[in-house]
């Protein structure tokens, strides 16, 4: 707890995995929320994706934290994009649709900040991203994972629908630098 004290800027927070972690000063603990980590086991097949996706980077930046901020609030920041891979897709010249990783783990990849602009929800924009995800883990010889919010039930449908299995429950909680 020391070392992510030292981290984080005044003001700023960041999520961890479990709960009851020991109190230091300066430090302070917010919300928690349930979660499902979710594999794709290595057998299943994948069908490659259909939609115009476009890989984002850094000039992307502001407009992915606009589009996250609409779905999971405070999870992405300005330079999350630089943890891994980021697609999108367009309408307009605007943002509709993105995803990525951000874990990286010896043979593993998150795939996280998966997310559609309400306006373009249900259209697969959000399949078609993961898709593209797990096309490029495979070819890199490592398995696809993800955390979803237990209780959205249309994202777990979703990944499920892809092949993604529920491999456990994890508690986050948010820890804020005083």
């Amino acid at each position: 707890m020391r070392d992510l004290h030292s981290l984080l800027l005044p003001g700023e927070s960041v999520w961890i995995f479990g709960e009851g972690h020991s109190r230091l000063p300066g430090l302070s603990f917010g919300r928690t929320i349930e979660c499902l980590q979710m594999v794709l086991d290595e057998s299943v097949p994948v069908a490659a994706p259909t939609a115009d996706i476009v890989r984002l980077g850094e000039a992307h930046s502001g407009e992915m934290v606009k589009l996250t901020e609409l779905a999971f609030p405070g999870f992405f920041r300005p330079k999350t994009h630089e943890t891994g891979t980021y697609y999108g897709v367009r309408s307009n010249r605007e943002l509709i649709a993105m995803g990525g990783e951000r874990l990286a783990l010896n043979g593993y990849s998150e795939i996280s900040g998966v997310c559609a602009h309400p306006a373009h929800r249900g259209r697969g924009f959000a399949g078609n991203l993961m898709r593209q995800l797990v096309v490029d883990h495979r070819a890199k010889g490592v398995i696809s994972w993800l955390r979803v919010i237990s209780t959205n039930n249309t994202a777990i449908a979703l990944y499920q629908s892809i092949g993604f299995g529920i491999a456990r429950a994890v508690t986050l909680t948010e820890v804020f630098r005083m």
